[in-house]
Protein backbone atom coordinates (compact mmCIF):
# COMPACT_ATOMS: atom_id res chain seq x y z
CA UNK A 1 0.00 0.00 0.00
CA UNK A 2 1.57 3.45 -1.02
CA UNK A 3 -0.05 5.91 -0.21
CA UNK A 4 1.55 9.81 -0.97
CA UNK A 5 1.94 12.46 -3.76
CA UNK A 6 4.40 11.86 -6.64
CA UNK A 7 7.08 13.18 -4.05
CA UNK A 8 6.05 12.68 -0.17
CA UNK A 9 7.34 15.05 2.69
CA UNK A 10 10.50 12.70 2.89
CA UNK A 11 11.58 13.21 -1.02
CA UNK A 12 9.96 9.37 -1.32
CA UNK A 13 8.48 9.12 -4.95
CA UNK A 14 5.86 5.97 -5.73
CA UNK A 15 8.69 4.54 -7.47
CA UNK A 16 10.63 4.62 -4.02
CA UNK A 17 8.04 3.13 -2.25
CA UNK A 18 7.26 0.42 -3.82
CA UNK A 19 10.56 -0.63 -4.49
CA UNK A 20 11.12 -0.23 -0.07
CA UNK A 21 7.68 -2.42 0.06
CA UNK A 22 8.62 -5.03 -2.45
CA UNK A 23 11.88 -5.78 -0.36
CA UNK A 24 9.98 -5.91 2.50
CA UNK A 25 8.04 -8.61 0.84
CA UNK A 26 10.75 -10.57 0.14
CA UNK A 27 12.41 -10.92 3.39
CA UNK A 28 9.15 -12.85 4.46
CA UNK A 29 9.64 -14.57 1.42
CA UNK A 30 5.43 -13.42 0.08
CA UNK A 31 4.35 -12.98 -3.33
CA UNK A 32 2.67 -9.96 -4.02
CA UNK A 33 -0.81 -10.59 -5.40
CA UNK A 34 -2.19 -7.06 -5.72
CA UNK A 35 -0.94 -3.42 -5.18
CA UNK A 36 -2.62 -0.49 -3.87
CA UNK A 37 -1.49 2.93 -4.43
CA UNK A 38 -3.37 5.60 -3.30
CA UNK A 39 -2.06 9.22 -4.76
CA UNK A 40 -2.27 12.58 -3.22
CA UNK A 41 -2.39 13.90 0.52
CA UNK A 42 -3.66 11.18 2.80
CA UNK A 43 -7.49 11.94 4.43
CA UNK A 44 -7.23 12.00 8.17
CA UNK A 45 -9.34 9.33 8.70
CA UNK A 46 -9.76 5.59 6.91
CA UNK A 47 -13.34 6.61 5.94
CA UNK A 48 -12.46 9.09 3.57
CA UNK A 49 -9.78 7.15 1.86
CA UNK A 50 -11.42 5.03 -0.36
CA UNK A 51 -8.50 3.27 -1.70
CA UNK A 52 -7.63 1.65 1.37
CA UNK A 53 -11.07 0.76 1.96
CA UNK A 54 -10.98 -0.83 -1.20
CA UNK A 55 -7.67 -2.74 0.49
CA UNK A 56 -9.71 -4.34 3.29
CA UNK A 57 -12.81 -5.47 1.21
CA UNK A 58 -9.76 -6.97 -1.04
CA UNK A 59 -8.46 -8.43 2.23
CA UNK A 60 -11.75 -9.94 3.02
CA UNK A 61 -12.38 -11.22 -0.16
CA UNK A 62 -8.91 -13.11 -0.52
CA UNK A 63 -8.52 -15.58 2.51
CA UNK A 64 -5.17 -16.54 0.92
CA UNK A 65 -3.63 -12.95 1.79
CA UNK A 66 -0.91 -13.02 5.11
CA UNK A 67 0.61 -10.10 4.68
CA UNK A 68 -0.24 -6.20 4.20
CA UNK A 69 2.58 -4.55 3.65
CA UNK A 70 2.75 -0.75 3.89
CA UNK A 71 5.60 2.68 3.37
CA UNK A 72 5.76 3.54 6.88
CA UNK A 73 2.86 3.54 9.16
CA UNK A 74 2.83 7.44 9.79
CA UNK A 75 1.93 7.15 5.46
CA UNK A 76 -0.58 4.28 6.25
CA UNK A 77 -2.42 6.55 9.35
CA UNK A 78 -2.92 9.52 10.66
CA UNK A 79 -4.41 8.80 13.82
CA UNK A 80 -3.67 6.04 16.39
CA UNK A 81 -7.14 5.02 16.24
CA UNK A 82 -7.43 4.17 12.75
CA UNK A 83 -4.36 2.44 13.23
CA UNK A 84 -5.56 0.37 16.05
CA UNK A 85 -8.60 -0.57 14.55
CA UNK A 86 -7.09 -1.78 11.19
CA UNK A 87 -4.53 -3.71 12.90
CA UNK A 88 -7.45 -6.16 14.60
CA UNK A 89 -9.41 -6.07 11.63
CA UNK A 90 -6.41 -7.59 9.56
CA UNK A 91 -5.61 -10.31 12.68
CA UNK A 92 -9.09 -11.23 12.85
CA UNK A 93 -8.59 -12.67 9.62
CA UNK A 94 -5.19 -13.84 9.89
CA UNK A 95 -3.25 -11.23 8.46
CA UNK A 96 -0.33 -9.41 9.44
CA UNK A 97 0.68 -5.94 9.18
CA UNK A 98 3.99 -4.73 8.93
CA UNK A 99 5.52 -1.73 7.61
CA UNK A 100 8.99 -1.17 4.49
CA UNK A 101 10.84 1.51 6.62
CA UNK A 102 9.91 -0.25 9.96
CA UNK A 103 10.58 -3.17 12.00
CA UNK A 104 9.36 -3.32 15.55
CA UNK A 105 10.26 -7.05 15.58
CA UNK A 106 7.78 -9.22 17.35
CA UNK A 107 6.16 -9.56 20.90
CA UNK A 108 4.34 -7.33 23.22
CA UNK A 109 7.32 -4.59 23.62
CA UNK A 110 7.06 -4.96 19.41
CA UNK A 111 3.27 -4.14 19.65
CA UNK A 112 4.03 -1.05 22.47
CA UNK A 113 6.01 0.61 20.13
CA UNK A 114 4.18 0.81 17.11
CA UNK A 115 1.30 2.13 19.40
CA UNK A 116 3.57 4.59 21.00
CA UNK A 117 4.65 5.26 17.24
CA UNK A 118 1.51 5.88 15.80
CA UNK A 119 0.47 8.16 19.18
CA UNK A 120 3.48 10.71 18.30
CA UNK A 121 2.25 10.31 13.89
CA UNK A 122 -0.93 11.83 15.15
CA UNK A 123 0.21 14.47 17.18
CA UNK A 124 2.71 15.59 14.93
CA UNK A 125 -0.54 15.45 12.11
CA UNK A 126 -2.39 17.41 14.54
CA UNK A 127 0.10 19.95 15.39
CA UNK A 128 0.13 20.47 11.26
CA UNK A 129 -3.02 20.47 11.03
CA UNK A 130 -3.34 23.49 13.82
CA UNK A 131 -0.35 25.35 12.01
CA UNK A 132 -2.03 24.82 8.87
CA UNK A 133 -5.32 26.54 9.92
CA UNK A 134 -3.01 29.21 11.78
CA UNK A 135 -1.62 30.52 8.41
CA UNK A 136 -5.12 29.93 6.59
CA UNK A 137 -6.36 32.68 8.88
CA UNK A 138 -3.83 35.29 8.73
CA UNK A 139 -4.18 34.96 4.70
CA UNK A 140 -7.45 35.24 4.55
CA UNK A 141 -7.23 38.52 6.88
CA UNK A 142 -4.74 39.96 4.80
CA UNK A 143 -6.80 39.90 1.86
CA UNK A 144 -5.46 36.13 0.42
CA UNK A 145 -7.91 33.91 -1.43
CA UNK A 146 -7.54 30.51 0.37
CA UNK A 147 -7.87 27.50 -2.19
CA UNK A 148 -8.85 27.60 -5.62
CA UNK A 149 -10.22 31.00 -7.20
CA UNK A 150 -13.75 31.04 -7.89
CA UNK A 151 -14.93 30.43 -11.41
CA UNK A 152 -14.67 33.88 -12.91
CA UNK A 153 -11.15 34.03 -11.41
CA UNK A 154 -7.63 31.91 -12.30
CA UNK A 155 -4.62 31.11 -9.96
CA UNK A 156 -1.87 33.73 -11.41
CA UNK A 157 1.51 34.36 -11.01
CA UNK A 158 2.51 38.23 -11.46
CA UNK A 159 6.07 39.60 -12.01
CA UNK A 160 6.65 42.32 -8.58
CA UNK A 161 9.60 44.15 -8.18
CA UNK A 162 11.64 41.22 -9.88
CA UNK A 163 10.02 38.34 -7.91
CA UNK A 164 6.70 36.05 -9.80
CA UNK A 165 4.29 36.35 -6.74
CA UNK A 166 0.85 34.18 -6.32
CA UNK A 167 -2.36 36.03 -6.84
CA UNK A 168 -5.96 36.41 -8.35
CA UNK A 169 -6.60 37.66 -11.71
CA UNK A 170 -9.76 38.28 -13.54
CA UNK A 171 -10.66 35.38 -16.12
CA UNK A 172 -11.65 36.80 -19.60
CA UNK A 173 -13.61 34.08 -20.62
CA UNK A 174 -15.94 33.70 -18.01
CA UNK A 175 -15.82 36.72 -15.74
CA UNK A 176 -18.12 38.77 -18.04
CA UNK A 177 -20.65 36.13 -18.14
CA UNK A 178 -20.66 35.34 -14.31
CA UNK A 179 -21.27 39.85 -14.16
CA UNK A 180 -23.52 39.08 -17.00
CA UNK A 181 -25.74 36.75 -14.43
CA UNK A 182 -25.45 38.80 -11.54
CA UNK A 183 -26.99 41.70 -14.14
CA UNK A 184 -29.52 39.35 -15.58
CA UNK A 185 -31.10 38.02 -12.18
CA UNK A 186 -31.46 41.10 -10.64
CA UNK A 187 -34.30 41.85 -13.05
CA UNK A 188 -36.36 39.11 -11.27
CA UNK A 189 -37.30 38.26 -14.55
CA UNK A 190 -35.42 34.73 -14.98
CA UNK A 191 -35.34 31.75 -12.61
CA UNK A 192 -31.73 29.99 -11.78
CA UNK A 193 -32.98 27.23 -14.41
CA UNK A 194 -33.69 29.51 -17.07
CA UNK A 195 -30.59 31.80 -16.38
CA UNK A 196 -27.71 28.47 -16.08
CA UNK A 197 -29.51 27.47 -19.22
CA UNK A 198 -28.23 30.82 -21.32
CA UNK A 199 -25.39 30.76 -19.68
CA UNK A 200 -24.97 27.19 -21.12
CA UNK A 201 -25.88 28.45 -24.30
CA UNK A 202 -23.30 31.45 -24.08
CA UNK A 203 -20.18 28.65 -23.47
CA UNK A 204 -20.16 29.20 -19.69
CA UNK A 205 -18.31 25.87 -18.22
CA UNK A 206 -16.99 24.96 -14.72
CA UNK A 207 -13.10 24.83 -15.02
CA UNK A 208 -11.55 21.07 -16.06
CA UNK A 209 -10.17 19.53 -13.01
CA UNK A 210 -8.32 16.00 -12.32
CA UNK A 211 -11.50 14.78 -11.67
CA UNK A 212 -13.94 16.58 -13.45
CA UNK A 213 -14.19 18.19 -17.15
CA UNK A 214 -15.43 21.27 -17.67
CA UNK A 215 -19.87 21.06 -17.61
CA UNK A 216 -22.07 23.73 -17.91
CA UNK A 217 -23.21 25.05 -14.17
CA UNK A 218 -25.96 23.83 -12.62
CA UNK A 219 -29.31 25.36 -11.02
CA UNK A 220 -27.50 25.19 -7.55
CA UNK A 221 -23.69 26.24 -8.86
CA UNK A 222 -25.44 28.95 -10.07
CA UNK A 223 -27.88 29.61 -6.81
CA UNK A 224 -24.45 29.39 -4.53
CA UNK A 225 -22.44 31.97 -7.34
CA UNK A 226 -25.20 34.19 -7.12
CA UNK A 227 -25.00 34.52 -2.88
CA UNK A 228 -21.46 34.29 -2.74
CA UNK A 229 -19.47 37.54 -1.63
CA UNK A 230 -16.44 36.77 -3.15
CA UNK A 231 -17.18 38.54 -6.21
CA UNK A 232 -17.77 41.81 -4.52
CA UNK A 233 -14.01 41.60 -3.48
CA UNK A 234 -14.43 39.79 -0.16
CA UNK A 235 -13.10 36.49 1.24
CA UNK A 236 -14.77 34.40 3.47
CA UNK A 237 -13.08 31.92 6.00
CA UNK A 238 -14.98 29.87 8.71
CA UNK A 239 -18.07 31.80 8.31
CA UNK A 240 -16.19 35.23 8.99
CA UNK A 241 -15.60 37.98 6.14
CA UNK A 242 -12.72 39.76 5.52
CA UNK A 243 -11.86 42.77 2.42
CA UNK A 244 -10.41 40.60 -0.25
CA UNK A 245 -6.89 41.57 -2.27
CA UNK A 246 -8.58 40.41 -5.71
CA UNK A 247 -10.57 42.55 -8.37
CA UNK A 248 -14.45 42.94 -7.31
CA UNK A 249 -16.16 41.69 -9.93
CA UNK A 250 -20.06 43.67 -9.53
CA UNK A 251 -20.69 46.45 -7.13
CA UNK A 252 -22.34 46.70 -3.56
CA UNK A 253 -25.33 48.17 -5.41
CA UNK A 254 -25.88 44.85 -7.62
CA UNK A 255 -25.21 42.54 -5.25
CA UNK A 256 -27.90 43.57 -3.11
CA UNK A 257 -30.40 44.03 -5.34
CA UNK A 258 -29.50 40.47 -6.70
CA UNK A 259 -29.87 39.48 -2.39
CA UNK A 260 -33.40 41.16 -2.62
CA UNK A 261 -34.59 38.96 -5.51
CA UNK A 262 -34.02 36.07 -3.63
CA UNK A 263 -35.28 36.98 -0.64
CA UNK A 264 -38.51 38.25 -1.67
CA UNK A 265 -38.86 34.33 -3.41
CA UNK A 266 -38.21 32.46 -0.05
CA UNK A 267 -40.38 34.83 1.62
CA UNK A 268 -43.48 34.29 -1.07
CA UNK A 269 -42.68 30.64 -1.45
CA UNK A 270 -41.46 30.84 -5.00
CA UNK A 271 -37.84 29.14 -4.39
CA UNK A 272 -35.44 29.17 -7.64
CA UNK A 273 -36.36 25.07 -7.27
CA UNK A 274 -38.35 22.56 -8.77
CA UNK A 275 -41.38 22.99 -6.65
CA UNK A 276 -43.15 20.04 -4.22
CA UNK A 277 -45.43 17.98 -7.01
CA UNK A 278 -45.68 14.10 -6.61
CA UNK A 279 -45.12 13.64 -10.51
CA UNK A 280 -42.01 16.36 -10.72
CA UNK A 281 -39.09 15.59 -12.65
CA UNK A 282 -40.86 11.97 -13.79
CA UNK A 283 -42.97 13.72 -17.06
CA UNK A 284 -41.84 13.94 -20.53
CA UNK A 285 -43.50 16.26 -23.21
CA UNK A 286 -45.50 14.01 -25.51
CA UNK A 287 -45.24 16.53 -28.19
CA UNK A 288 -41.42 16.87 -28.41
CA UNK A 289 -41.18 12.75 -28.22
CA UNK A 290 -43.18 12.81 -31.52
CA UNK A 291 -40.45 14.72 -33.58
CA UNK A 292 -37.58 13.21 -32.13
CA UNK A 293 -36.85 15.53 -29.06
CA UNK A 294 -36.98 14.80 -25.62
CA UNK A 295 -37.93 17.41 -23.05
CA UNK A 296 -38.79 16.89 -19.25
CA UNK A 297 -41.98 18.75 -17.89
CA UNK A 298 -41.27 21.70 -15.40
CA UNK A 299 -43.85 22.07 -12.40
CA UNK A 300 -44.65 25.89 -11.75
CA UNK A 301 -46.72 28.11 -9.68
CA UNK A 302 -48.33 31.37 -10.70
CA UNK A 303 -50.37 33.23 -8.32
CA UNK A 304 -52.91 36.22 -9.74
CA UNK A 305 -53.85 39.58 -8.45
CA UNK A 306 -56.53 38.24 -6.03
CA UNK A 307 -53.36 35.91 -4.66
CA UNK A 308 -54.34 32.85 -5.56
CA UNK A 309 -51.92 30.05 -6.68
CA UNK A 310 -52.38 28.30 -9.84
CA UNK A 311 -50.06 25.06 -10.55
CA UNK A 312 -49.16 23.91 -13.78
CA UNK A 313 -47.04 21.87 -15.66
CA UNK A 314 -44.99 23.56 -18.73
CA UNK A 315 -42.52 21.58 -21.22
CA UNK A 316 -39.10 22.78 -21.26
CA UNK A 317 -38.79 23.27 -24.86
CA UNK A 318 -41.41 25.73 -24.79
CA UNK A 319 -39.35 28.56 -22.72
CA UNK A 320 -37.11 27.76 -25.28
CA UNK A 321 -39.55 28.45 -28.65
CA UNK A 322 -39.31 24.92 -29.78
CA UNK A 323 -42.32 23.35 -28.31
CA UNK A 324 -46.03 24.91 -28.65
CA UNK A 325 -47.86 22.56 -26.11
CA UNK A 326 -50.20 24.55 -23.34
CA UNK A 327 -49.71 25.10 -19.81
CA UNK A 328 -51.38 21.78 -18.08
CA UNK A 329 -53.43 22.58 -14.92
CA UNK A 330 -52.16 20.19 -12.14
CA UNK A 331 -55.75 19.23 -11.47
CA UNK A 332 -56.06 17.89 -15.41
CA UNK A 333 -53.18 16.11 -15.25
CA UNK A 334 -53.53 14.24 -12.19
CA UNK A 335 -57.20 13.18 -13.90
CA UNK A 336 -55.37 11.46 -16.96
CA UNK A 337 -53.00 9.63 -14.72
CA UNK A 338 -55.85 8.27 -12.71
CA UNK A 339 -57.41 7.18 -16.51
CA UNK A 340 -54.45 5.45 -17.32
CA UNK A 341 -54.40 3.48 -14.14
CA UNK A 342 -57.55 2.59 -14.70
CA UNK A 343 -56.25 0.78 -17.87
CA UNK A 344 -53.89 -1.28 -16.13
CA UNK A 345 -57.01 -2.95 -14.13
CA UNK A 346 -57.74 -7.09 -14.04
CA UNK A 347 -60.71 -8.53 -13.18
CA UNK A 348 -60.46 -11.27 -9.89
CA UNK A 349 -60.92 -13.91 -11.48
CA UNK A 350 -58.00 -12.88 -13.77
CA UNK A 351 -55.59 -12.49 -10.63
CA UNK A 352 -56.63 -15.25 -9.38
CA UNK A 353 -55.53 -17.47 -12.02
CA UNK A 354 -52.76 -15.70 -12.13
CA UNK A 355 -51.76 -16.10 -8.56
CA UNK A 356 -52.38 -19.97 -9.41
CA UNK A 357 -50.13 -20.03 -12.50
CA UNK A 358 -47.60 -17.94 -10.66
CA UNK A 359 -47.22 -20.28 -7.78
CA UNK A 360 -47.86 -23.33 -10.34
CA UNK A 361 -44.48 -22.06 -11.70
CA UNK A 362 -42.81 -21.73 -9.16
CA UNK A 363 -42.96 -25.21 -7.67
CA UNK A 364 -42.36 -26.55 -11.01
CA UNK A 365 -39.48 -24.57 -11.10
CA UNK A 366 -38.08 -25.64 -7.40
CA UNK A 367 -39.10 -29.18 -8.06
CA UNK A 368 -36.22 -28.98 -10.80
CA UNK A 369 -33.86 -27.67 -8.37
CA UNK A 370 -34.29 -30.72 -5.97
CA UNK A 371 -31.98 -32.89 -7.37
CA UNK A 372 -29.40 -30.35 -7.40
CA UNK A 373 -29.98 -28.71 -4.26
CA UNK A 374 -30.13 -32.81 -2.93
CA UNK A 375 -26.17 -33.30 -4.63
CA UNK A 376 -25.12 -29.66 -2.77
CA UNK A 377 -26.31 -30.92 0.74
CA UNK A 378 -24.54 -34.32 -0.09
CA UNK A 379 -21.57 -31.88 -1.00
CA UNK A 380 -21.73 -30.07 2.34
CA UNK A 381 -22.27 -33.10 4.62
CA UNK A 382 -18.73 -34.41 3.21
CA UNK A 383 -17.08 -30.98 3.92
CA UNK A 384 -18.40 -30.88 7.39
CA UNK A 385 -16.84 -34.32 7.79
CA UNK A 386 -13.92 -32.93 6.53
CA UNK A 387 -13.46 -30.47 8.85
CA UNK A 388 -14.42 -32.49 12.26
CA UNK A 389 -11.18 -34.34 10.81
CA UNK A 390 -8.65 -31.07 10.60
CA UNK A 391 -9.89 -30.54 14.07
CA UNK A 392 -9.07 -34.13 15.39
CA UNK A 393 -5.65 -33.72 14.02
CA UNK A 394 -5.04 -30.39 15.16
CA UNK A 395 -5.98 -31.32 18.75
CA UNK A 396 -3.63 -34.76 18.56
CA UNK A 397 -0.66 -32.94 16.74
CA UNK A 398 -0.56 -34.56 13.63
CA UNK A 399 -0.76 -31.56 11.49
CA UNK A 400 2.03 -28.46 11.62
CA UNK A 401 -0.02 -25.40 12.49
CA UNK A 402 0.32 -23.33 9.26
CA UNK A 403 -0.76 -26.37 7.10
CA UNK A 404 -3.96 -26.65 9.30
CA UNK A 405 -4.75 -22.80 8.96
CA UNK A 406 -4.53 -23.40 5.38
CA UNK A 407 -6.55 -26.49 5.12
CA UNK A 408 -9.21 -25.05 7.10
CA UNK A 409 -9.39 -21.52 4.98
CA UNK A 410 -9.86 -23.90 2.25
CA UNK A 411 -12.13 -25.99 3.41
CA UNK A 412 -14.18 -22.98 4.84
CA UNK A 413 -14.24 -21.26 1.74
CA UNK A 414 -15.75 -24.12 0.02
CA UNK A 415 -18.29 -24.51 2.50
CA UNK A 416 -19.27 -21.11 1.53
CA UNK A 417 -19.60 -21.50 -1.92
CA UNK A 418 -22.26 -24.60 -1.45
CA UNK A 419 -24.27 -22.98 1.06
CA UNK A 420 -24.29 -19.92 -1.51
CA UNK A 421 -25.49 -21.96 -4.15
CA UNK A 422 -28.23 -23.72 -1.96
CA UNK A 423 -29.39 -20.61 -1.30
CA UNK A 424 -29.18 -18.50 -3.81
CA UNK A 425 -31.69 -19.97 -5.82
CA UNK A 426 -34.50 -20.66 -3.94
CA UNK A 427 -34.01 -16.93 -2.69
CA UNK A 428 -34.23 -15.28 -5.50
CA UNK A 429 -36.88 -17.02 -6.74
CA UNK A 430 -39.21 -16.47 -4.08
CA UNK A 431 -38.29 -12.92 -3.81
CA UNK A 432 -38.87 -12.38 -7.62
CA UNK A 433 -42.08 -14.42 -7.50
CA UNK A 434 -43.26 -11.94 -4.03
CA UNK A 435 -42.29 -9.10 -6.76
CA UNK A 436 -44.77 -10.77 -9.00
CA UNK A 437 -48.01 -11.08 -6.60
CA UNK A 438 -47.34 -7.76 -5.19
CA UNK A 439 -47.91 -5.94 -8.93
CA UNK A 440 -51.17 -8.59 -9.60
CA UNK A 441 -52.37 -7.01 -6.16
CA UNK A 442 -51.89 -3.70 -7.33
CA UNK A 443 -53.71 -4.78 -10.58
CA UNK A 444 -56.80 -5.16 -8.64
CA UNK A 445 -58.08 -1.20 -9.02
CA UNK A 446 -55.07 1.04 -9.16
CA UNK A 447 -56.83 3.34 -10.72
CA UNK A 448 -58.78 3.95 -6.85
CA UNK A 449 -55.35 3.21 -5.35
CA UNK A 450 -53.87 6.24 -7.07
CA UNK A 451 -56.81 8.15 -6.43
CA UNK A 452 -57.08 7.84 -2.43
CA UNK A 453 -52.99 7.60 -2.07
CA UNK A 454 -50.70 10.38 -0.62
CA UNK A 455 -48.67 12.31 -3.18
CA UNK A 456 -45.50 9.90 -2.23
CA UNK A 457 -47.24 7.15 -2.25
CA UNK A 458 -48.56 7.99 -6.03
CA UNK A 459 -44.71 9.09 -6.96
CA UNK A 460 -44.02 5.31 -5.58
CA UNK A 461 -46.98 3.98 -7.78
CA UNK A 462 -46.03 5.73 -10.96
CA UNK A 463 -42.49 4.67 -10.53
CA UNK A 464 -43.47 0.83 -10.28
CA UNK A 465 -45.25 0.88 -13.32
CA UNK A 466 -43.85 3.51 -15.50
CA UNK A 467 -40.21 4.13 -16.51
CA UNK A 468 -41.09 6.56 -18.68
CA UNK A 469 -44.38 8.77 -18.75
CA UNK A 470 -45.04 11.02 -22.03
CA UNK A 471 -47.97 13.62 -21.80
CA UNK A 472 -49.86 15.04 -24.23
CA UNK A 473 -53.00 17.61 -25.26
CA UNK A 474 -55.40 16.35 -28.41
CA UNK A 475 -57.22 19.60 -27.75
CA UNK A 476 -60.10 17.90 -26.14
CA UNK A 477 -58.33 16.18 -22.89
CA UNK A 478 -55.19 15.25 -21.53
CA UNK A 479 -53.32 12.11 -22.52
CA UNK A 480 -50.74 9.68 -21.02
CA UNK A 481 -48.58 7.15 -22.59
CA UNK A 482 -46.28 5.21 -20.50
CA UNK A 483 -43.52 3.13 -20.97
CA UNK A 484 -43.82 -0.07 -18.65
CA UNK A 485 -41.17 -0.96 -16.01
CA UNK A 486 -39.83 -4.65 -17.76
CA UNK A 487 -41.10 -6.88 -14.72
CA UNK A 488 -44.65 -5.06 -14.75
CA UNK A 489 -44.45 -5.34 -19.06
CA UNK A 490 -43.93 -9.56 -18.64
CA UNK A 491 -46.41 -9.62 -16.21
CA UNK A 492 -48.81 -7.83 -18.54
CA UNK A 493 -47.88 -9.66 -21.43
CA UNK A 494 -48.07 -13.40 -19.60
CA UNK A 495 -51.36 -12.43 -17.89
CA UNK A 496 -52.72 -11.35 -21.60
CA UNK A 497 -51.33 -14.73 -22.88
CA UNK A 498 -52.86 -16.75 -20.05
CA UNK A 499 -56.00 -15.42 -21.23
CA UNK A 500 -56.33 -15.95 -24.33
CA UNK A 501 -54.86 -19.83 -23.89
CA UNK A 502 -58.39 -19.81 -21.31
CA UNK A 503 -60.51 -18.61 -23.95
CA UNK A 504 -59.17 -21.46 -26.89
CA UNK A 505 -59.60 -24.08 -24.07
CA UNK A 506 -63.00 -23.42 -23.47
CA UNK A 507 -63.65 -23.44 -27.43
CA UNK A 508 -62.42 -26.37 -27.59
CA UNK A 509 -64.06 -28.28 -24.77
CA UNK A 510 -61.14 -29.57 -23.19
CA UNK A 511 -59.13 -30.94 -25.79
CA UNK A 512 -55.32 -30.30 -25.54
CA UNK A 513 -55.94 -29.08 -21.90
CA UNK A 514 -52.35 -30.79 -21.41
CA UNK A 515 -51.10 -28.95 -24.16
CA UNK A 516 -52.85 -25.28 -22.35
CA UNK A 517 -51.60 -25.67 -19.01
CA UNK A 518 -47.77 -25.88 -20.59
CA UNK A 519 -47.94 -23.47 -22.25
CA UNK A 520 -49.51 -21.31 -19.69
CA UNK A 521 -47.04 -22.57 -17.31
CA UNK A 522 -44.10 -21.83 -19.51
CA UNK A 523 -44.99 -18.45 -19.63
CA UNK A 524 -45.23 -17.50 -15.70
CA UNK A 525 -42.03 -19.80 -16.26
CA UNK A 526 -40.44 -17.03 -18.11
CA UNK A 527 -41.63 -14.07 -15.64
CA UNK A 528 -40.20 -15.66 -12.46
CA UNK A 529 -37.13 -16.86 -14.17
CA UNK A 530 -34.69 -15.14 -16.19
CA UNK A 531 -31.11 -16.48 -17.05
CA UNK A 532 -29.83 -13.18 -17.27
CA UNK A 533 -30.77 -11.42 -13.54
CA UNK A 534 -32.15 -12.29 -10.43
CA UNK A 535 -34.27 -9.90 -9.32
CA UNK A 536 -34.65 -8.26 -5.49
CA UNK A 537 -38.38 -6.77 -4.58
CA UNK A 538 -37.26 -3.25 -3.64
CA UNK A 539 -38.32 -0.85 -0.66
CA UNK A 540 -41.95 0.13 -1.01
CA UNK A 541 -43.84 0.04 -4.34
CA UNK A 542 -40.36 1.01 -6.13
CA UNK A 543 -39.88 -1.34 -8.61
CA UNK A 544 -37.36 -3.99 -8.29
CA UNK A 545 -33.31 -3.51 -8.48
CA UNK A 546 -30.87 -5.54 -10.17
CA UNK A 547 -29.14 -8.47 -7.43
CA UNK A 548 -25.70 -8.23 -7.84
Amino acid sequence: MFTAIDIDADGNSIATQREACLVRAKRVKAPVIKEFVEPGNSAQTIAKRPVFRELLQYVEEHPEVAYVVIYMRSRAFRNSGDAAITKRILAGMGVKLISAKEDFGDGYMAEAMEAVTDIMNEVQVRQSGEDIKQKLLNKAKNGGTVGRAKLGYINDRKDFDGRLVNTISLDEQRAPLIRWAFEQYATGEYSTTKLAALLAEQGLTTRKSSKWPERPLSRSQLGQILRDPYYLGMVTFKGHVYPGRHQALITPELFNRVQQVIDARVKRGQRDRVHNHFARGMLHCGRCHYVGREHRLIFAEAKNHADQIYEYFLCRGRQDGLCDLPYLPTAELERALTREFASLRLSPDAIDDAKREVHAALNHVLSRHAEQRARLQKELKKLDVQEERLVDLAADGALATDKLRTRLRDLQIKKHEVRTSLDTTTESLQQHTEMVLSYLDLMARPDALFTAATGAVKRKLLAAFFSRIWVDDDGHQLTVAGEFQPLFADIRHAVALDSHSTLVNTKSAGENSDASDSERLNHYLKVICSSKTSLVAGAGLEPATSRL
